[in-house]
């Protein structure tokens, strides 16, 4: 049996869907959404892509992303307009039919009842093979591919797409869990130029922490500008341990007088 520490890491990929995000009239939320789901979960997101309401963008951007990982999550495109081609681009993308769904029509035709057009029915054109999950009120369309792929389905609108990720997270067993990430922080007022080497050293023999460093200007009691830079050591799953030891690591290697008691910002 493979010990925790060999167990990989869960990878995924995000495709927002929609020209509004790519002209700037909307602002995305989805892809902050999942990302904080993954995060929660120990998923590593490898990608965000934004593509436009285009059959073969959205076709093209599907097949690289799940070349890259076996999870995909697409948003967006899933309505009745006719800019609301993911359906029929997914199903081209994975060389599958478009075919009405039976279960689908059934709660379309609950949901609109005598208000019923052949519009509303288009989102009952599902691509072969679609299973309808986290079905309380509007499901989400989960496609099981070959080597354990999957590509889920959700819904452009943020208050919808949040409830489905968080229905999808109800479901004991339906979204990988590697436990999630362990985040350590550290503050110095030594310069990125300074700090380098040691930080360096820190990078190479913690190979499994995510280590990034972000420095920012702040004036201090006098007015007096004065560089401060944020540290940050995260680590997945089973190595969660990993990032408290790198943050303690880097402490040591910078001497007690280098490393912030706290973070100024939050501390003033």
């Amino acid at each position: 049996m493979a010990s925790p520490e060999a167990t990989p890491v869960p990878t995924a990929a995000v495709l927002l869907i929609g020209n509004e995000l790519l002209s700037g009239k909307i602002r995305d939320q989805n892809g902050h959404a999942l990302a904080k789901m993954m995060r929660r979960r120990g998923i590593r997101l490898l990608e965000v892509c934004t593509v436009e309401d285009d059959l073969a963008a959205i076709g093209a951007a599907l097949r690289r992303l799940l070349e890259r990982c076996p999870l995909v999550f697409t948003s967006g495109g899933v309505g009745p307009t006719h800019d609301d081609v993911t359906m029929e681009a997914v199903a081209g993308a994975l060389g599958r039919r478009l075919q009405r769904d039976a279960a689908m029509e059934q709660i379309l035709r609950a949901h609109f009842g005598e208000r019923i057009t052949p519009a509303a029915l288009k989102m009952a054109d599902l691509p072969e093979g679609t299973e309808l999950v986290a079905r309380h009120g509007w499901p989400v369309m989960r496609l099981d591919l070959a080597d354990a792929r999957r590509v889920y389905i959700l819904p452009g609108i943020p208050e919808l797409c949040r409830a489905k990720i968080e229905a999808l997270e109800a479901i004991p067993g339906e979204l990988p869990d590697a436990g999630g990430w362990a985040l350590e922080t550290l503050h110095t007022a030594m310069d990125e130029a300074d700090l380098a080497a040691a930080l360096n050293q820190v990078v190479a023999e913690y190979a499994s922490v995510e280590i990034g460093s972000y420095p920012r200007w702040q004036a201090d009691e006098r007015g007096r500008l004065r560089c401060v830079v944020r540290i940050t050591f995260e680590a997945i799953g089973a190595q969660r341990h990993r990032a408290g030891e790198a943050r303690d690591a880097l402490a040591r290697a910078l001497g007690p007088a280098a490393v912030l008691a706290e973070d100024p910002e939050t501390s003033s």
